[in-house]
């Protein structure tokens, strides 16, 4: 690895850690090693700083941003009418018709 691509992997672990201050560095810094090793074998090493960054900051959001918040009470599709089937166990099941604007 040249002194240019060690440079810019440092400008990508800061970057990563400003964006993720709730975690440790360490685990920035072990996330972008690890996805840094991914690209031993590659002959052509422009890009590799980009690459890791896309690839660990894609592994972060993943792994510890926050879940959506769910709904308190639950929405209900007015406009569209209900189909209601009955299975063979009695039980009903309300199953939404979806009509498309083309067909309108």
């Amino acid at each position: 690895m040249g002194d240019n691509e060690r440079q810019n992997i440092d400008v990508v672990r800061i970057r990563l850690i400003q964006r993720f201050p709730n975690l440790e560095p360490g685990v920035v810094e072990d996330l972008i090693e690890a996805t840094l090793h991914r690209f031993d074998d590659c002959r052509i090493r422009d890009f590799v700083p980009l690459l890791v960054e896309r690839a660990a900051m894609r592994t972060l959001d993943a792994t510890y941003s926050s879940a959506p918040m769910l709904a308190a009470e639950p929405v209900l599709a007015t406009e569209e009418p209900v189909t209601r089937s009955v299975t063979s166990s009695g039980k009903v099941w309300g199953v939404f018709v979806r009509r498309s604007p083309r067909l309108s």
